[in-house]
């Protein structure tokens, strides 16, 4: 019973997560990219089982509402473990390129199919099983639409070998 309390608890948060991003209305304050990066791995690190994460974490400045992008860097941290074989790799980079900060999360999960990586930003998709329970195949969804709030995109492809890169960029503020 107190499992299925949690369950419920956790999709009921994540859906109002969603809805509250899709509404947009939250402040722009500067936020380094690197530093909620840096405090989702920390908050992750606990749950990452047998993977090994790797963290290249350069600033990355932007703005926006740091719970919500501490969220959407947690959100493709979780994914990344979850989805994953076992002694997997994760890793994590954030960085600036011309007119945008980047933050990259890339695992070594099973093989997916070029063409499908794309579909997993959609509500409730799932291409294949977990290595680990929970989840209602929502946290994709929740990226890109934080991303989208923050006039940013988020895209994904199947890395050669088996696995998943989700690449989220935001606009940088100078």
């Amino acid at each position: 019973m107190r499992t299925a309390v949690g369950q419920a608890q956790s999709l009921i948060d994540a859906l109002l997560t969603l809805a509250r991003t899709d509404q947009g209305g939250f402040g722009q304050e500067p936020v380094d990219l690197a530093t909620v990066t840096e405090d989702a791995i920390d908050a992750g690190a606990a749950e990452s089982g047998a993977a090994r994460l790797h963290a290249a974490l350069a600033p990355a400045p932007t703005g926006g509402d740091p719970i919500l992008l501490e969220r959407l860097a947690a959100n493709l941290i979780d994914n990344a473990l979850r989805y994953n074989v076992p002694d997997g790799d994760v890793w994590v980079s954030t960085g600036v390129d011309d007119t945008h900060v980047v933050l990259t999360v890339a695992n070594t999960g099973l093989p997916i199919a070029a063409g499908d990586a794309g579909g997993l930003f959609e509500p409730f998709r799932r291409l294949q099983e977990r290595t680990g329970d929970g989840g209602f195949g929502l946290g994709l969804a929740i990226v890109a639409s934080i991303a989208a709030a923050h006039g940013g995109s988020a895209t994904a492809g199947a890395r050669p070998g088996g696995g998943l890169t989700v690449i989220v960029r935001l606009p940088a503020q100078r």
